[in-house]
């Protein structure tokens, strides 16, 4: 096994690889609670006369920004999908 020396410290390369994997895994995590924000965000912005009506072209026109962002920032479909899903208001709103 390779031992990398960094200022009088040892790693070695598997827990270095273990560091850049975790990490990886929050950068993913911190990446979708942002975007859970920002559709959250539209959704709310999107709604008009104390939540009763949402303007869906307002929605969708926000919600493409953000799907395209989210995409370009490494998310796939499914999970970008995911979070529209489970964003949206569960009431029935009139159009």
């Amino acid at each position: 096994m390779e031992v990398i020396q960094f200022r009088k410290t040892k790693i070695s390369r598997n827990r270095e690889e273990k560091l850049n994997v975790a990490n990886s895994e929050k950068f993913h995590d911190a990446l979708i609670a942002q975007y859970q924000e920002m559709i959250k965000e539209a959704i709310l912005e999107s709604e008009t006369e104390h939540k009763t009506r949402m303007d869906i072209g307002k929605l969708n026109a926000k919600l493409k920004i953000i799907y395209k962002a989210a995409k370009y920032d490494g998310l796939d479909e499914d999970t970008i999908s995911s979070l529209i899903d489970l964003a949206m208001p569960t009431t029935p709103m009139a159009a």
